[in-house]
């Protein structure tokens, strides 16, 4: 696709809208906190910025989190996007900007990165896990997004891992209660109910001190996330599974342990033909939006 594009990214904190080239090169860029309670807020502020930055855009992209229905571009229960359960975001933006609009699954969106301008360019088996906000899984075949049947966004964080731990959305022990970024200080306090982190860069914080309630959390999270590559490598025979925030902020430390798990867990070719790594792109959440404006859902 020739010209100019412009991408979405929905994220439970921050939303933002770029103007960029088919190479990933971004142009512009406005940002904001998302109001996720007020999904018709949030909308009027996304619109108000594509008609300001890409006005001339010849294809919006869309990525936003939770489940959604990424053939008819309806959000259907995003529990971090609580404002736009049931929103047709797709819909609305075709009729409002007179474009042609892609929307995928935030997960997705980040793996067609990856697979477009990552270090991995080209993989023929690419998953990407979030480990943000939330713990979604986006995978690529062949360069293309693989969802389910009446386009339905693949769940691995409400996949039950454990009998017990945090509850998360009601489901006490799923992947997404040990292995997203925003439960270490819940995992934290499983170990010392005294501990007062709020965050998971406080968590962090305290580990690299030496605190043992934030090390044990920090190590529950990585067991989790290493069993759930595991489970994707040996289930789909990929090539790459790419890993989201925790990674950046928590650096090979975290990595090691993750892949410590995987190698313990994980059918032994799959060991041997899955490299799990940190995103190789540093802007990947803006140019997630961009890859989703090239690849129609």
């Amino acid at each position: 696709m020739n010209g100019l594009l412009a991408g979405v990214n929905v994220g439970g904190t921050t939303t933002s809208v770029v103007l960029g080239t088919p190479d990933g090169t971004i142009l512009k860029r406005r940002a904001w906190p998302t109001q996720a309670d007020d999904g018709d807020a949030l909308y009027a502020a996304i619109v108000i910025a594509l008609r300001a930055i890409a006005n001339d855009a010849r294809a919006i992209g869309v990525a936003i989190g939770g489940p959604m229905d990424a053939r008819t571009g309806i959000v259907l229960s995003a529990p971090h996007l609580p404002g736009l359960h049931g929103f047709p975001i797709g819909a609305r933006l075709r009729a409002d900007l007179a474009q042609p609009v892609a929307v995928h699954h935030d997960a997705a969106a980040c793996a067609l990165a990856e697979v477009r301008w990552g270090a991995d360019r080209n993989a023929g088996g690419l998953a990407y896990l979030t480990c943000g906000t939330g713990f979604g899984a986006g995978i690529v075949i062949d360069g293309r997004p693989i969802y389910g049947s009446r386009g339905s966004s693949s769940e691995i964080g409400h996949v039950r891992y454990r009998d017990d731990g945090p509850d998360v959305f009601g489901k006490p022990g799923s992947f997404e209660s040990y292995g997203s970024a925003s439960v270490l200080p819940a995992l934290a306090r499983r170990h010392d109910p005294a501990f007062d982190a709020l965050t998971g860069d406080e968590v962090a914080a305290r580990a690299a001190r030496g605190d043992p309630a934030a090390r044990a959390a920090i190590d529950d999270n990585a067991q989790a996330v290493g069993t759930a590559c595991a489970l994707l490598a040996d289930v789909l025979v990929l090539d790459v599974i790419v890993l989201g925030s925790l990674a950046t902020y928590l650096g090979e430390p975290w990595l090691q342990r993750v892949r410590t798990t995987f190698a313990r867990e994980a059918l032994p070719d799959r060991i041997a033909s899955c490299t799990l790594r940190a995103s190789s792109l540093e802007h990947l959440q803006d140019l997630s939006g961009l890859a989703a404006a090239l690849t129609p859902a």
